[in-house]
């Protein structure tokens, strides 16, 4: 199977995916997804999971690791993604206290690098997910800054996610731009042009896709992740996303 440069974020689905992890694996499947980004396993065990992927003709890309879990125990967190056959293992998002002075910053670095070595030794590649808090100012700077300026670009990756990024008033051109070759993975959601900035499916909003698709593919990324946090139609909203994606020329399915 060649690899699908377009996934879902299962988050956009999870209510489904909750309830039965394989009819929301078929139904994605059925939509035309190639590929996926795990936010859970719905229940199952890794090795299950892996053999029901499969049988889809699903890849699962990789998956969003909760930072408790992270503390916990993240080897065995890890361990499942190789059963599964994930490519990243991503942290969804640090509490905003963990960066509230240089002190607090330096030891989050020194924690995302090592769980940057950890992914590394076991051949996953680990990245970060932002939110919009990142780009708030704090103490002269931003997380943001203090994130990507103290942490080891060959371990810790970005996956950024453009609408937080815009939600927060940057540019993710901008941000494309300025961290080139360490974004692999670029979160897509669409903005209502209200005054609620709701977030929408791909073209049904007011973001400028083809010209942050342009940026991306100049920045090296390597994959699209849609993803909704309040779709109105899960499924229904996913498929137009990918067909949105996939009319500005990105090589899906």
């Amino acid at each position: 199977m060649a690899p699908s440069r377009i996934a879902l974020q299962l988050y956009t689905i999870r209510e489904l995916a909750m309830k039965d992890m394989a009819e929301a694996l078929r139904a994605v499947a059925g939509i035309g997804y190639r590929a996926v980004e795990l936010a859970g396993f719905g229940g199952l065990a890794p090795p299950g999971l892996k053999a029901l992927l499969e049988q889809l003709d699903l890849h699962a890309l990789g998956a969003h690791i909760p930072y408790e879990q992270w503390l916990s125990d993240p080897e065995a967190a890890l361990d499942d993604l190789n059963v599964i056959g994930c490519d990243y293992a991503v942290v969804p998002s640090l509490p905003e206290g963990l960066w509230d002075g240089a002190g607090a910053i330096s030891s989050s670095a020194a924690t995302l690098n090592r769980w940057g070595e950890l992914c590394r030794a076991r051949g996953l590649t680990f990245a970060y997910h932002n939110h919009a808090a990142e780009f708030e100012a704090s103490h002269g700077s931003t997380t943001w800054q203090a994130l990507t300026g103290s942490t080891d670009p060959e371990l810790v990756k970005l996956e950024l996610d453009a609408y937080w990024a815009r939600f927060a008033g940057v540019d993710p051109i901008e941000l494309l731009g300025v961290h080139a070759g360490r974004i692999p993975l670029l979160h897509v959601k669409d903005m209502a042009g209200d005054a609620t900035r709701a977030d929408r499916p791909l073209g049904d909003g007011v973001m400028p896709w083809a010209e942050i698709l342009e940026a991306a593919e100049a920045a090296g990324v390597g994959s699209f992740i849609v993803e909704q946090d309040d779709p109105q139609d899960p499924l229904r909203d996913s498929a137009t996303s990918l067909r949105h994606l996939s009319g500005l020329g990105v090589n899906g399915p």
